[in-house]
């Protein structure tokens, strides 16, 4: 009795990296691979994948962008996905849980070794690379802190207000202009509150408050795009 191949679509940042998996996951008799013609932030369908395998190359703010927007398009039956993560911050492993990985590795991981990551997810295995599960406790543990740490964040009403807009991709001349007030005080904002988060940057800040709730990101309003200040 034959069984149909498993179907496999690959996706990456860089087109030239996805061509590259394809090439080595069709050395596999049980695998019909395919590669996506847009990257995982400009996906519109899964085309009927059984394992969508996703390269994202990018900082801590894409990633979540594009973990958000494939969230949106996997449907009611999903493929299980592999994630190929750069590691450049501890909140990619939150990222990637939310769109549900099957399997998570590092971009680093060897060609072997993505492929034998998809053959666990079609096993029904889930996979964790060494390094990236101790990056998911890491996560976790930080998580749990900043939320204890969040109880005693006392954010003004003007500062909340910065901060949302801040979320929304929004530059300080564009908040000014939302809350009628000067560049100035709005610099003055943004600085308290990276001080009242612990934040180092405004990327930081926002990552920070949406794990603790002080801000929802997602469904469109985080633009990767956005103008900083």
């Amino acid at each position: 009795m034959n069984t149909a191949p498993t179907r496999v679509v690959v996706c990456d940042d860089y087109p030239v990296f996805a061509r590259g998996v394809a090439a080595v996951l069709r050395g596999r008799d049980e695998l019909w691979v395919q590669v996506a013609p847009d990257p995982p932030g400009g996906m519109t369908d899964v085309d009927g994948a059984d394992v969508l395998v996703v390269g994202l190359d990018s900082d801590v703010r894409g990633v979540w962008e594009s973990c958000d927007h494939l969230s949106g398009i996997l449907g009611e039956s999903p493929p299980g996905i592999v994630l190929l993560l750069p590691g450049r911050s501890e909140f990619e492993m939150t990222a990637a849980a939310t769109v549900g990985a099957s399997a998570v590795l590092a971009r680093t991981a060897s060609a072997a070794a993505v492929a034998e990551a998809v053959l666990a997810v079609v096993e029904g295995r889930t996979l964790v690379a060494a390094g990236m599960a101790e990056r998911m406790l890491a996560d976790f543990a930080g998580m749990l802190r900043r939320r204890r740490e969040a109880a005693g964040v006392d954010l003004s009403k003007r500062e909340q207000q910065v901060l949302e807009l801040v979320a929304e991709g929004r530059s300080n001349r564009d908040i000014a202009g939302e809350l009628h007030i000067s560049d100035h005080t709005v610099k003055n904002h943004v600085r308290r509150i990276l001080e009242k988060l612990g934040a180092g940057s405004r990327t930081e800040a926002v990552v920070i408050a949406a794990r603790v709730g002080l801000v929802v990101v997602g469904q469109g309003s985080w633009s990767p795009s956005a103008r900083r200040a």
